[in-house]
């Protein structure tokens, strides 16, 4: 069946992309551009604007990250909240006009480093936790939520974080589900195939919530989960093209993705497909018969250079970034940091306690979360039905050409009845 893919019209109401455990996404994104921050001085003085410098008593803010391991490289991320907040102390005047610091922990893809971490931040008194992509999200909250400590992930869905007091996604945590969901919707595809790496963090997510989604979209999902390290997924896709699937999502790291593809690229070659950010990777792309041409890509940040948004980033990690580069990696710190700093200045916090820092982002006015195309978040609780630990519940898509380059990004708006029990 020829599926149109249509384009959809940007809105507003918050932002997107995450998972589950996030166990894939702890495996870093390599969408986008990769290279280093930079900007002229007369570019950043042109998106930065008028210095208005912090001068008041600190407020310490933690950043728990997977960090630098065996397996993965996280530190962009520290680098982005850095930068972020740098550029806020310079430029925003910091939080309420107190110089914000930043207290990192990394975690290094250990869960019991995870609780040490989070028993950290308690000893050094902070007023708030933030998190990018971090796998071991859970171990963090229960040491952190006890303690009265608010949480703000760039992006997440666990059970833990849908349903703890004083726990925040500030991104949409179900994007990787609901926005190809969506997508799939405004193609006109009725049945779908997912095809997800064989975890717990993906699989079991996946065939509830990711299967009561798509229904919701008015599509019935196939799921069919492998096993990491499968090389020749061609008995899989075969498998699961028996049904005929209109659409194939693909749902794990770039090495699974890669396969996936090239397994879909011998059983169905012309079928529409979508995935997750992490899919990508700047030199699998020659790999795949036909690269990932067309592949519609469920991603957490607009790095189209043409916009304000894109711009600040790269002059704020090219000014105080520390050489990280510009890709989604970098902004699972900056996004959440700066989006937190406007927010409570927006609603003139005066009282930086973890019980005021709490108590102000639920109170905040809707606010622009950064790389999001304008989407809004607000932590109060109403916008989302499945959480009110969601703070938004639009999110982002991009097509992707056969090297993997992200362009012509879409806004998914919010869509009440698609984050619902009742569809």
């Amino acid at each position: 069946m020829n599926v149109n893919r249509r384009r959809t019209t940007p809105f507003t109401v918050a932002a997107l992309s995450a998972v589950l455990t996030l166990a894939v996404a702890g495996c870093g994104s390599s969408t986008g551009t990769d290279e280093t921050g930079a900007a002229t001085s007369a570019d950043s003085a042109a998106v930065f604007g008028a210095p208005n410098a912090a001068s008041g008593d600190p407020v310490t803010i933690g950043f728990i990250s997977d960090g630098k391991g065996d397996k993965l490289d996280n530190t962009d991320e520290i680098k982005g909240a850095r930068a972020a907040a740098a550029y806020a102390n310079d430029y925003l005047g910091g939080l309420a006009g107190r110089r914000i610091e930043v207290k990192v922990c990394e975690v290094r893809q250990n869960p019991a480093a995870a609780t040490d971490c989070a028993n950290q931040m308690v000893t050094a008194g902070v007023s708030a936790v933030m998190e990018g992509a971090l796998a071991e999200v859970d171990q963090t909250i229960s040491v952190l939520a006890p303690a009265g400590i608010p949480l703000l992930v760039h992006s997440s869905a666990t059970e833990a974080v849908q349903k703890t007091p004083g726990v925040f996604s500030l991104y949409n945590g179900l994007a990787y589900y609901g926005v190809p969901a969506s997508d799939a919707r405004d193609q006109g595809v009725h049945k779908a195939a997912l095809i997800g790496i064989a975890v717990p963090g993906v699989e079991g997510p996946a065939r509830t919530t990711g299967t009561l989604l798509y229904k919701n979209a008015g599509i019935v999902l196939d799921i069919t989960a492998i096993a990491p390290g499968t090389a020749d997924m061609t008995p899989q896709i075969t498998a699961a093209g028996s049904d005929k699937p209109q659409l194939y999502h693909i749902f794990g790291n770039d090495s699974f993705c890669t396969s996936a593809m090239k397994a879909i690229k011998t059983v169905d070659p012309t079928a529409a497909v979508t995935m997750i950010d992490t899919c990508i990777s700047p030199t699998s792309g020659k790999s795949i018969p036909g690269g990932y041409e067309g592949a519609h890509v469920v991603t957490t940040a607009d790095l189209d250079t043409s916009t304000h948004d894109a711009k600040l980033f790269r002059a704020v990690l090219g000014k105080y970034g520390d050489h990280a580069a510009v890709r989604a990696n970098s902004a699972f710190g900056y996004s959440p940091m700066l989006a937190t700093v406007t927010a409570l200045n927006a609603g003139k916090i005066t009282d930086f306690s973890p019980a005021g820092v709490l108590s102000a982002i639920k109170a905040a006015p809707a606010t622009e979360y950064p790389m999001a195309m304008g989407a809004k978040f607000q932590c109060d609780g109403k916008q989302m039905g499945l959480s009110p630990n969601m703070c938004g519940s639009s999110g982002l898509i991009a097509t992707a050409n056969k090297d993997g380059v992200l362009s012509d990004y879409k806004l998914i708006p919010s869509d009440p009845k698609l984050y619902s029990n009742s569809g």
